[in-house]
Parts: structure tokens; C-alpha cells; sequence
């Protein structure tokens, strides 16, 4: 909760690939609050009324992944809106705004973007959500300590600078500072 709050506050991509993260251990523990509390909360150095509140956390998340039926797999309609929003603005860097420094980090990634989305068997509903996608796997692979092909390496690079950057753009555009090119290329 206190770490899902900062990231939605200064980075949201970190923010929903967190989100993910306790999803996955939602589901690795059962859904069972019991081992959760014991597991994870239990081991913040916080206020008692603090992990009070952490606990409530997770219990809504867990009967909010149980109601929308996100148990084996998925994600919280509450995290996907965000994910939405970043495409949507992917698409808007891209065509209306024509931001040239995003649309080169895109093209260097947009190979790497396609192959991901065939490999992903559509799970992955749109460019941002594959990026995503392969940032996690990739966070994944490295906590399991598993061997990273150059291949890998190099396509995870592309995608974290184009995050990077939409991130960047997200933020100025909650704060009012994003504008349109001067410039149109089409």
C-alpha cells in the first residue's frame, strides 16, 4: 500500500507493474489473508494502525480480484485503466502531438514490440501493455536469476527507454505540460 501509492504518485509505469507484482502474490498465497498478513505485512517495521490499514489493503484487493474474476490470471480493471491511458497517450505521442523524441525510441522498439505481442498469444491488447509485459517477465527472469539471452536484454532496453518517456509525457500531462509539436509531419 505505502509503496503502491508513491509509484502511482511519480511513476506509473513502476506502479503497475508493482500492482502486478502483489497480484502474483495474492495468487501464490492462496488468497488467504491469513498468510499474507503473516508472510509480508507483518515484516513492515510500521505504526500497528499502519499495518492495520496495509491488511485492509489487501483484503480489498483480493475480494476485488475475486469479484472481477481475475483469480488464475488478468489484472484489476483499476490497473489496467492506467495501462489504457498510456497507450492511449503512446498513440497520441505518435500521431497528434508528434513528440520526435518519442516517436524514434518507439521505432527502434516497434520490432521488438510486434514480436512480443505474437509471442504473448493476446495477452498483451495493445503496444504499451506488451512493453509491459516483457518489462515483467523480464524483472522476473532476473529475480529467478535465469540466463538472459542478448536478444532479450537488448528489446528490454528499447522498452524501458520508451517507458521512461511516456512516462516522463504522462506526468507533464497531468500537470499541464504537454504540448503539440510546432512541427507536422503528416
Amino acid at each position: 500500500m505505502l509503496i503502491a501509492q508513491h509509484k502511482k504518485e511519480t511513476n506509473i509505469a513502476e506502479y503497475i507493474l508493482y500492482m502486478w507484482q502483489i497480484e502474483d502474490v495474492i495468487r501464490s498465497n492462496n488468497f488467504d489473508l491469513s498468510r499474507i498478513d503473516e508472510a509480508i505485512i507483518q515484516k513492515f517495521n510500521v505504526e500497528k494502525d499502519t499495518q492495520y490499514e496495509i491488511k485492509l489493503w489487501y483484503q480489498n484487493l483480493i475480494e476485488q480480484m475475486m469479484k472481477e474474476g481475475v483469480i488464475e490470471k488478468g489484472h484489476l480493471s483499476s490497473v489496467s485503466k492506467y495501462t489504457n491511458e498510456l497507450n492511449n497517450l503512446h498513440n497520441s505521442l505518435l500521431t497528434t502531438i508528434q513528440d520526435a523524441e518519442y516517436q524514434n525510441a518507439y521505432h527502434k522498439a516497434k520490432d521488438d514490440i510486434k514480436v512480443l505481442i505474437i509471442k504473448s498469444g493476446g495477452e498483451a491488447h495493445n503496444e504499451i501493455e506488451a512493453c509491459l509485459i516483457g518489462l515483467y517477465g523480464f524483472l522476473m527472469l532476473k529475480l529467478k536469476q535465469a540466463e538472459i539471452s542478448e536478444a532479450t536484454k537488448s528489446a528490454m532496453n528499447s522498452f524501458s527507454t520508451l517507458i521512461a518517456l511516456l512516462v516522463d509525457r504522462y506526468n507533464k500531462l497531468l500537470k499541464g505540460e504537454l504540448h503539440l509539436s510546432k512541427e507536422k509531419s503528416n
